[in-house]
C-alpha cells in the first residue's frame, strides 16, 4: 500500500513549495492593508476637509454664476421643468429637471433620496440650486432644503467603512501567511488555527464596515469595532485552546511499541532537518522513529529526535486513508503523515 503521503514524497519537487503557497495570502494581506491605508489616511481626511469647507462656506456676494467654480455658495434661481422619482431599473436616484433663470438649457439634478422637498415640488415651481466648486450640491425651495448626490456631507462614510472593514481582513490574511509558512503541509491550511482567525476576521470586518453607517462619528465607529473585537478575539482564543486540549489521539488508537523495526509509507513535514523531501518511508522500532529514503535495506535514514512530543492526531483533509500526527519539537511544529493502521506504531515510537 502506498499512501498519498508516500506518493507526494516520491514526486517531491513537482508541486508548489511553501514559499509559493505563502505568496498568495501575503499579497492579499499587503493589498488589503494598502487599500485600507489609502482610504483611511488619504481619502477620508480629504472628504472630511471638503465637508468642513462646504458647511462653513457662505453665500457669494453679488450675482450668482451658474457655471462658476467658486469656494462660496452660489444660489442659482430657476424653475422646475419635470421630476423623476427614484427606483425603477438600476440604482436610479430621484431627479429634478430644471432651467436656470436667463438660461436656455435644461439640466437634471439628482437628489440623495426622495424627501419632503422632492414630494412638494411640481413642474413650474421655483427653486434655488446651490452650487459649490462647480457642482450642484443642494436644492432649496422656501424653507425646505435637500442635498444632491454630489454633496460632500457624509462623503467620508463609505470610504471609512470600507477602510475600517479591510483592516481586520488584511490582518487575517497576514496571519494565514504566517501560519502557512510554519505549516508547509497542505492539510494544515484547513485546520482550526486558520479557520478560527479567519472567522474572527470576517466578523470584525463586517462590524468595521457597518459601524460608520450606523454611528455619528469616526470615534464612535472605531470604539464600536474595538468593543466587538474584545469578545470576538476572546472567543477565538478560547476555541483554539479548547481544540488543543482535546485528546491527542482518537478513541481506539493506542500507542504500540514494536519489538523490531517496522517500515511503512509516510512522511515527516516541518522546518526540521529530518523533514526532507524524498524521504517517503517511516521506520518505527525500539530505538524510536526514523524517516528513510526507501524500505530497502541500506536506504538513507534520518532519526526523529526524542524531543518530538505528540500534540494530537487527526485525519488529513482531502487525503483518503491518511492521518496526521501533529507534534512539536521545541518551538517548531512537526507533522507525521501516514495511514491510520500505522498510527499505533508511530505513537509508540514517539513516546
Amino acid at each position: 500500500m502506498r499512501t498519498g503521503a508516500g506518493r507526494r514524497a516520491g514526486g517531491g519537487g513537482r508541486g508548489r513549495g511553501p514559499s509559493a503557497a505563502v505568496a498568495t495570502p501575503v499579497a492579499l494581506s499587503l493589498g488589503l492593508l494598502v487599500v485600507a491605508g489609502c482610504l483611511l489616511g488619504w481619502y477620508v481626511p480629504g472628504a472630511l476637509a471638503a465637508e468642513a469647507a462646504y458647511r462653513s462656506a457662505s453665500f457669494c456676494a453679488g450675482r450668482p454664476e451658474p457655471e462658476g467654480t467658486r469656494e462660496c455658495l452660489d444660489a442659482v434661481p430657476g424653475t422646475v421643468v419635470a421630476k423623476e422619482p427614484g427606483g425603477g431599473r438600476g440604482p436610479r436616484l430621484p431627479g429634478l429637471r430644471w432651467a436656470a433663470d436667463g438660461g436656455s438649457q435644461e439640466a437634471w439634478v439628482r437628489l440623495e433620496k426622495e424627501g419632503a422637498l422632492f414630494d412638494s415640488l411640481a413642474p413650474g415651481d421655483r427653486v434655488r440650486v446651490v452650487r459649490w466648486r462647480g457642482e450642484e450640491r443642494a436644492v432649496v425651495a422656501g424653507p425646505l432644503r435637500q442635498e444632491t448626490s454630489a454633496t460632500p456631507v457624509d462623503g467620508h462614510r463609505l470610504p471609512y467603512a470600507v477602510g475600517l472593514g479591510l483592516v481586520p481582513l488584511g490582518g487575517v490574511f497576514g496571519w494565514v501567511a504566517y501560519g502557512w509558512a510554519r505549516r508547509p503541509e497542505g492539510a494544515a491550511r484547513t485546520s482550526w488555527p486558520v479557520s478560527v482567525p479567519m472567522g474572527c476576521g470576517l466578523v470584525l470586518g463586517a462590524v468595521g464596515f457597518f459601524g460608520p453607517m450606523v454611528t455619528d462619528g469616526l470615534l464612535d465607529a472605531l470604539l464600536l469595532s474595538v468593543g466587538v473585537a474584545v469578545p470576538v478575539l476572546a472567543a477565538g482564543v478560547w476555541l483554539l485552546r479548547w481544540r488543543r486540549a482535546r485528546p491527542s489521539a482518537p478513541p481506539g488508537i493506542l500507542p504500540r511499541l514494536p519489538g523490531r523495526e517496522r517500515s511503512f509509507p509516510g512522511v515527516v513535514v516541518g522546518a526540521v532537518p529530518y523533514g526532507m523531501t524524498g524521504f517517503g518511508t517511516l521506520v518505527a522500532g525500539p530505538e524510536g522513529l526514523a524517516v528513510a529514503a526507501g524500505a530497502e535495506p541500506g536506504a538513507a535514514r534520518l532519526p526523529v529526535p526524542r524531543s518530538v512530543a505528540v500534540v494530537r492526531v487527526r485525519p488529513r483533509a482531502g487525503g483518503a486513508g491518511d492521518w496526521v500526527v501533529e507534534c512539536r519539537d521545541g518551538d517548531r511544529e512537526v507533522r507525521v503523515v501516514a495511514a491510520k493502521e500505522d498510527l499505533p506504531w508511530i505513537l509508540g515510537a514517539l513516546q
